[in-house]
């Protein structure tokens, strides 16, 4: 079989062969996570797996290593395919603070940035507090342990051998840790960042806590408004407590995926193949985590399909060079 390391953004090569796509989850028996249609504009979506289904996957495994249906949400969120429940609120209070005379800064907890909401949403007056970044640095190198990786071998029925790529690789929590710190990098790149209060601890309450007040101490010494952003009911409470603007966001708890764009369907892919560790695009394997992964944004393509690897091949290697000239559009 052949192989080939790709980025994020060359997997429009592999997407271009084929009009119609099928993912799926090979680890999990005949389980088609999506399929999806090529139009003009986008893709037309049709979601394979509700909760049920996955829930029903997960009673066969004791790892939490599996992925799950809120792994799948999640996965959907952060690529800006589906949005918080109640988004349109959140626009109408957008609009409000933008008729303040005050300056208003929005400031992420730490999973919203998980959820990559601002960027998906392009807000550019933004607050970070670094106490986020400690906190996803914190679970960046999460690794399995030879140990780990044999009961992980024992509770998987099917295909093990794709495992193998997980030699003294990331687990799930440091997947999700590389694509919130991806996030967190495009941000600072435009937003204001200020250090905590205090350092942050592994205790996720006490960091919640250093985040709001952050916020206050910092309102104290700027003429600005901050709102925090969250997903967390707990967080809002504290914000309620500390005298502090926020905006709670209900979390999806079903699917209502029915299109998507070209961009949405890129990093759409990523994001599975990065949380999930491997899917499997049409007749291609999709590897988020492998040996000799040298960047977050890398991926590794298997070929099941000789002649499929042979088209893509020269389409790769024709756009690479193309790429190589540096022109600009």
């Amino acid at each position: 079989m052949s192989e080939v390391n790709i980025s994020v953004e060359e997997i429009q090569i592999l997407l271009n062969l084929d009009d119609e796509i099928s993912v799926m989850y090979p680890l999990y028996k005949h389980f088609d996570i999506f399929k999806a249609t090529q139009r003009e504009d986008g893709y037309k979506l049709k979601i394979m797996q509700g909760e049920a289904e996955f829930d029903e996957q997960q009673n066969y495994h004791t790892t939490q290593e599996m992925p799950s249906y809120s792994d799948f949400l999640e996965c959907l969120l952060s690529s800006g395919i589906i949005c918080y429940e109640n988004f349109e609120e959140f626009v109408e209070v957008f609009k409000s603070y933008e008729n303040l005379r005050k300056t208003v800064l929005f400031c992420p907890d730490t999973n919203v940035v998980y959820h990559r909401f601002l960027t998906n949403s392009r807000i550019k007056n933004i607050l970070l507090v670094d106490t986020i970044k400690e906190e996803i640095e914190a679970s960046l190198n999460y690794k399995y342990s030879p140990q780990q990786l044999a009961e992980l071998k024992k509770d998987v029925k099917y295909q093990q051998f794709l495992l193998d790529e997980f030699i003294n690789r990331r687990m799930k929590k440091s997947r999700l840790a590389c694509i919130a710190m991806a996030e967190y990098r495009e941000l600072r790149r435009y937003a204001i960042e200020v250090e905590g209060v205090e350092k942050s601890t592994n205790d996720k309450e006490a960091n919640d806590r250093i985040i709001v007040k952050t916020l206050r101490r910092f309102e104290k010494e700027r003429s600005a408004l901050s709102v925090l952003l969250t997903a967390d009911r707990q967080m809002a409470d504290l914000c309620e407590l500390e005298g502090i603007e926020y905006f709670l966001f209900d979390f999806p708890h079903a699917v209502d995926a029915k299109e998507c764009s070209f961009k949405g369907m890129l990093s759409l892919i990523y994001n599975l193949a990065m949380v999930f560790g491997v899917v499997r695009l049409n007749s291609v394997v999709v590897f988020g985590e492998f040996r000799g992964k040298k960047s977050i944004d890398e991926l590794k393509l298997r070929f099941l399909d000789e002649k499929l690897f042979e088209r893509f091949e020269k389409h790769l290697r024709i756009c690479r060079r193309l790429m190589k000239l540096g022109i600009k559009q």
